[in-house]
């Protein structure tokens, strides 16, 4: 015979907001490391930077429910892609025209 509290679902604790800050915070020091990483190809180092870039503003959102300023603010894309290995910014740089030629209303 089954008990009424066989059934219920085990209730989950959720991460408190500062253990999401620090997940984030470690997230983004792995991928900065896999960033510097000589062996991936520039692909591989692309697909790392997109995901950087949105843990980043993943930890911005968190950041900025708890009431901080941005901690990113202060440093635009230009200037992150000026730091980035040549070969990585001029894709980076192909790709932001191609993106933005599509996204235009004038058609060439």
């Amino acid at each position: 015979m089954e008990t009424p509290n066989s059934k219920q679902k085990p209730k989950t604790q959720t991460p408190t907001h500062e253990a999401l800050l620090q997940t984030e915070w470690a997230t983004i020091k792995q991928l900065e490391k896999m960033l510097l990483d000589p062996e991936l190809t520039i692909k591989e180092k692309t697909n790392v930077a997109n995901v950087l870039a949105f843990h980043a503003n993943t930890l911005n959102k968190l950041l900025m429910q708890r009431g901080e300023k941005d901690e990113f603010d202060e440093q635009n894309l230009g200037d992150y892609v000026r730091c980035v290995e040549p070969r990585i910014a001029r894709n980076f740089r192909r790709d932001f025209k191609v993106w933005k030629r599509t996204l235009s209303l004038k058609r060439y």
